[in-house]
């Protein structure tokens, strides 16, 4: 998808995907290839590996991508749920560690834009499904448009990923804006990916914050940073999560730090994790 940095006109922003006291994250990226969707995916895995009950949905509709990041075969797809050849219950497929992918369609242009009346749909549908986990995790898919948007507001936090990289930067500032312009009280988080150390991370952000405060009077928090490791390429390449290929890898330990922050977070919340519950398998899994 092709990104822009045009204003959207004001709107009334959707109501929280969200359900009290659970954690529903979503992470956009104004540029593809920033590494969204591995982040997304290994987060899942390490949350589910310290006992959490996750989803992990492929918020880019048209072009699947968690699927074949993660070495699974779905016979069915989000464009089945909205066509209503299934439940969205029976499009799930269990992935590493027990979570629970929602995969998408792929090839499917009218999906990668999808909004009014059938993303209101979507966003109820993962409404009332995120009642059964404990962490909802939303790949959104890259860009700026209707999709990506109405599926990332109103989650909290929604994390915002880039790299180093100026057009990086640019659109990663271009998403910013946009986001807070749709929904003003959305929490912002930004993740430096392939970068060389902590101190470089907090740079990018500092230099993006201060233009953020300056034009458009917003902070953006700093959820954490990536470093640039070659075991993730390795991992993507053997499509398994770097979190179960190369767990001691230092990308993977990242993760898993990422992962614990979040799930410290949901913890202390009104509704905390209680420890031992049952998993409900996908009604699609083997049993």
């Amino acid at each position: 998808m092709k990104t822009t940095r045009e204003a959207v006109p004001d709107q009334p922003a959707p109501a929280p995907i969200a359900v009290r006291g659970l954690r529903t994250v979503a992470a956009v990226s104004g540029k593809g290839g920033v590494g969204k969707t591995n982040l997304m995916a290994n987060l899942a895995i390490a949350s589910a590996s310290l006992g959490a009950r996750v989803l992990l949905v492929d918020g880019d509709l048209g072009l699947a991508n968690v699927d074949v990041l993660l070495g699974l075969s779905p016979e069915q797809s989000l464009a089945d749920v909205l066509e209503g050849r299934c439940s969205l219950d029976e499009a799930l497929v269990a992935g590493p560690r027990g979570i629970h992918v929602l995969p998408a369609a792929s090839a499917r242009q009218d999906l990668a834009a999808l909004d009014g009346a059938p993303l209101s749909g979507l966003r109820e549908l993962l409404r009332r499904s995120a009642r059964d986990y404990d962490l909802v995790l939303i790949d959104a898919g890259a860009g700026i448009g209707p999709t990506p948007l109405g599926l990332a507001v109103g989650c909290d936090p929604v994390l915002v990923v880039t790299t180093p990289e100026p057009i990086s930067l640019a659109d990663a500032y271009a998403t910013l804006k946009v986001v807070h312009q749709t929904a003003p009280g959305s929490r912002l988080e930004l993740v430096v990916n392939s970068v060389r150390d902590e101190t470089e991370a907090r740079r990018v952000h500092a230099q993006l914050e201060r233009v953020t405060r300056r034009f458009l009077g917003l902070e953006i928090g700093f959820r954490g940073h990536l470093p640039h490791d070659p075991r993730l390429v390795e991992a993507v390449r053997s499509q398994q999560a770097v979190v179960e290929a190369f767990p001691n890898s230092a990308v993977a330990r990242r993760m898993a730090s990422l992962a614990a922050g979040l799930l410290r977070e949901s913890r202390s919340g009104p509704r905390a994790m209680e420890a031992g519950r049952d998993r409900r398998p996908p009604a699609g899994a083997a049993r």
